[in-house]
């Protein structure tokens, strides 16, 4: 469930991955932030930066990567994800990023999320910022380790240092929750985290969906994030756009930059609300200036577009 964010989903979800046979999806897709994001765009970006480099003398861990992606463009996942292992064990730290997530996600190989931690700890000693990313992931979660805020914080600003922006929500989140966790939220917390039990299981989205109602309704702000997630793509619930903006506003009103970035989609597009271009660029600038950058600052250059196209003459 957090791209910047848990912060922040196989069904259509909105800021998720198209899934790859190395498991670097968020769960079901984009609707569901898992709060441990899987940086999706930014592993395409690095699984094709590494491929378009190679030339015809490649050496062989880089052979095997790119016939790795090779094999995932024809869905053979299996064999992709072998492929990966291979140059995994040869030491090229992206191989083994991304045997790492197949192992997280159990795509193309048995799910082992301690093995998975095991090869994320091998790319992030070759300095590799989103294996600092996702053992950030794994330690907030306790996925294949023991559950420690503390050393996930750690992890999440070595990725920050190596320049992955989701990073600063996901510090922020897990700072949110510590404060929560020894404070009265402790009921709302713990209904949210039974939630996120719940995120990748296509058969539970109603019993996810419940246990956020509640969680928000008690006032915790991720809770309340998401369950506007859900309402507004009818998610284990019946849609209901207006809702979810209320929603978002309870999160907002808590200084949520996902939440701003959520309302200014909501007013951009016209969902619970009526359209309003200028009330949309306040809320994404408020995302941005609460560190949500990447979606929002692209929107934000959107919605100059479309403004300047209309001011065209003709227009």
């Amino acid at each position: 469930m957090e791209q910047n964010e848990t912060n922040n989903a196989s069904a259509e979800r909105e800021q998720g991955s198209g899934g790859c046979s190395c498991g670097c999806g968020g769960g079901k897709g984009a609707d569901k932030i898992v709060v441990a994001v899987w940086v999706v765009v930014l592993l395409a970006i690095g699984f094709y930066f590494v491929y378009t480099h190679m030339d015809s003398r490649l050496p062989e861990p880089e052979r095997l990567l790119k016939q790795a992606y090779e094999q995932f463009e024809k869905q053979n996942f299996e064999t992709s994800t072998e492929l990966l292992r291979q140059s995994a064990e040869l030491g090229n730290p992206w191989a083994q990023l991304y045997y790492g997530g197949s192992l997280k996600k159990g795509v193309g190989t048995a799910q082992n999320l301690p093995a998975a931690v095991e090869w994320f700890r091998k790319a992030a000693e070759q300095k590799n910022a989103v294996a600092y990313f996702e053992l950030g992931v794994c330690y907030e979660n306790g996925e294949g380790v023991e559950r420690n805020p503390d050393e996930a914080i750690a992890w999440y600003r070595k990725a920050l240092d190596g320049k992955i922006e989701e990073a600063q929500s996901a510090i922020i989140r897990v700072e949110k929750t510590k404060a929560v966790e020894s404070g009265p939220e402790a009921e709302a917390l713990e209904l949210y985290q039974k939630a996120i039990e719940l995120f990748d299981r296509q058969d539970k989205d109603v019993e996810c969906a419940e246990l956020l109602r509640q969680s928000a309704e008690l006032g915790y702000v991720w809770a309340q994030l998401f369950y506007g997630r859900f309402l507004c793509k009818g998610i284990g619930t019946a849609l209901a756009p207006s809702e979810a903006v209320e929603w978002f506003r309870k999160a907002a009103a808590q200084d949520c930059p996902a939440a701003f970035y959520e309302l200014g989609v909501c007013y951009e597009n016209g969902e619970g609300v009526e359209r309003n271009l200028e009330e949309a660029e306040t809320w994404y600038r408020k995302a941005v200036d609460g560190g949500f950058e990447g979606g929002a600052q692209h929107a934000l250059d959107r919605i100059k577009k479309l403004k300047e196209e209309k001011a065209a003459p003709g227009a």
